[in-house]
């Protein structure tokens, strides 16, 4: 009976420790538009079961207009740079659809006469997005390992024009970053608590004086057992 009860207190003692673990990979700003192989970490087995996967990105750009009046006539209006930035991750749904990231520049606001042009300082500009939240099994088992899974990332840039008057186009010069964070959230292995190994190894010690006790004083086994029973 002690034994058994020695052995619950310690069983209901163990704790699962939960954690997370972060593996980040970067593609340095380039110019657009451009496309990189992006190896992400799989999970380490060893640190526990994997529970669920999240991918977060991030993203600048540094873009440079050129808008041009090809007319005798005023232009006056509003360019931007359109940048989107997609993960490709294959069937693994990490991400809800595509692109990860779709932004633009500041505003470049210009007023330009016949047969000129204008060129616009550096603009700059960032965004991040998140990741679903994935559970399923097969793509956690997928995920582990002490290797990467290869991902590519790619961009696609374009300039947008709201003009009045004149005949204008508009070109730019962009350069842009990638940025993937990857999030394992796991359970480790039950630890014992300090306080339950502590009084654990009490009771053994007990048990142990105990027997050596019975068999000092001589007593004989069956009818300790008799004593326990009516006590």
């Amino acid at each position: 009976m002690k034994k058994w009860l020695i052995m619950l207190l310690l069983v209901s003692g163990l704790s699962c420790q939960a954690g997370t673990v972060s593996y980040t990979n970067s593609i340095a700003s380039t110019l657009t538009d451009w496309t990189n192989s992006l190896p992400l970490a799989q999970f380490d087995p060893a640190l526990g079961n994997l529970v669920s996967i999240q991918v977060s990105v991030t993203s600048d750009l540094a873009t440079s207009l050129n808008v041009q009046n090809n007319s005798v006539s005023p232009s006056s209006g509003t360019a931007i740079t359109q940048l989107k930035q997609y993960l490709s991750t294959g069937t693994y749904a990490l991400f809800g659809g595509s692109p990860v990231l779709d932004y633009a520049s500041p505003d470049f606001n210009y007023d330009i006469g016949g047969n000129d042009f204008i060129i616009s300082g550096l603009l700059t500009s960032s965004a991040s997005a998140a990741g679903n939240l994935v559970t399923d099994s097969a793509t956690l088992a997928d995920f582990t390992g002490t290797g990467y899974m290869n991902f590519t990332a790619y961009t696609f840039t374009r300039t947008f024009l709201s003009n009045l008057g004149g005949n204008t186009g508009a070109s730019q010069t962009t350069t842009s970053d990638f940025t993937a964070v990857i999030t394992y959230d796991f359970s480790a292995a039950p630890v014992p608590e300090p306080s339950i190994l502590a009084f654990g190894g009490m009771g053994i010690a007990g048990l142990v004086m105990h027997r050596r006790f019975r068999k000092q004083a001589g007593f004989p086994a069956n009818l300790l057992k008799r004593q326990v029973h009516l006590n």
